[in-house]
C-alpha cells in the first residue's frame, strides 16, 4: 500500500513539474518581413575644377642651378595666374607637390650619375569652368613643363546626395507597398534601412595634356601654347537604399 501510494506522489510531482514548464517556456513571435532596395541618380553639370601644372627642371651640374631655374618658372607661372582665379569665390592656388632628385644611367650592373632634377606641383582649384582653356594657355606660355589631372566636381554635392536619398526611400516605401497589396498583408513599419552611396558613380571628368618635356630638351623654350578645347561634361550622383519592412 505505502509503495502504490509512493508511486503516485512521484507521478504527481512530475506532472506538476511538466505544467510548469509548459506555462515558462514561451516561444517568439515569427517575424514577417518584405525587403526592397531603390535608388535614383541626377546628372549635373560640373561647377569647380582643379588643374595640376608641372614645373620641371634640370641640370647636369649643380642641383643648385635646378632648383633656381625651378623656383623662377614657378613664380611666373604663380604671378600670371592669380589674375585669372577669384579668391572671393574659393579659388587658390597650392603647390601639391615638390621634388628634388639625383638621377642615374645604368649600364648593366655600373650606376654612373646623370642630372638633377627638380619638379614643383601646383593645383589651380576654380569655380571658372569657363576660365579653363586661358589657364591652361597661360601656365604653359610661362614656362610650364606639364598640366595633368584636370578634375571637375560638383561643389554642393552633399545637397544633390541628400535629395536623392530622399527619393530613394520614397521609390522603396512605394515598392514596399507594391508587394504587400499584392500579397494581402500589411506593414507594420520599418525594421532596418541601410543607406548606399556609390562614390563612384560620383565620377570626375578627367584630362591630360601631354608632357611637354617631350618636345624639347630641358633648356629649350616652351612650345606656344594652343587653346584646348575642354568640355566638363556632366557628373553623375547616386543614392540609393535597401530597407526591410515589418509586416502582418
Amino acid at each position: 500500500m505505502k509503495k502504490s501510494l509512493f508511486i503516485i506522489a512521484i507521478a504527481a510531482l512530475l506532472g506538476m513539474s511538466g505544467g510548469v514548464q509548459a506555462q515558462t517556456c514561451g516561444c517568439p513571435e515569427p517575424v514577417n518581413t518584405i525587403s526592397v532596395s531603390a535608388s535614383a541618380v541626377k546628372e549635373v553639370a560640373p561647377d569647380t575644377v582643379e588643374i595640376n601644372i608641372e614645373v620641371q627642371t634640370e641640370d647636369s651640374k649643380s642641383m643648385q642651378k635646378a632648383m633656381t631655374d625651378n623656383n623662377e618658372i614657378s613664380q611666373k607661372i604663380l604671378a600670371g595666374l592669380k589674375s585669372t582665379i577669384k579668391p572671393d569665390d574659393g579659388d587658390y592656388i597650392k603647390t601639391s607637390d615638390f621634388r628634388a632628385d639625383s638621377l642615374y644611367k645604368y649600364n648593366g650592373s655600373k650606376r654612373s650619375f646623370d642630372k638633377y632634377m627638380v619638379t614643383n606641383n601646383v593645383v589651380v582649384h576654380t569655380k571658372s569652368i569657363e576660365g579653363i582653356p586661358s589657364i591652361i594657355e597661360k601656365a604653359i606660355s610661362l614656362g610650364a613643363t606639364g598640366i595633368s589631372n584636370l578634375n571637375f566636381s560638383v561643389s554642393n554635392y552633399d545637397k544633390y546626395r541628400d535629395e536623392l536619398l530622399t527619393l530613394a526611400v520614397e521609390k522603396a516605401k512605394k515598392q514596399a507597398q507594391t508587394a504587400a497589396n499584392a500579397a494581402n498583408v500589411t506593414i507594420k513599419g520599418v525594421k532596418d534601412i541601410n543607406i548606399i552611396n556609390n562614390e563612384n558613380i560620383y565620377g570626375r571628368t578627367r584630362y591630360t595634356a601631354v608632357n611637354l618635356k617631350a618636345c624639347g630638351s630641358a633648356d629649350s623654350v616652351a612650345p606656344e601654347a594652343a587653346t584646348p578645347s575642354i568640355e566638363p561634361g556632366v557628373i553623375k550622383i547616386q543614392a540609393g537604399v535597401n530597407m526591410t519592412y515589418l509586416i502582418k
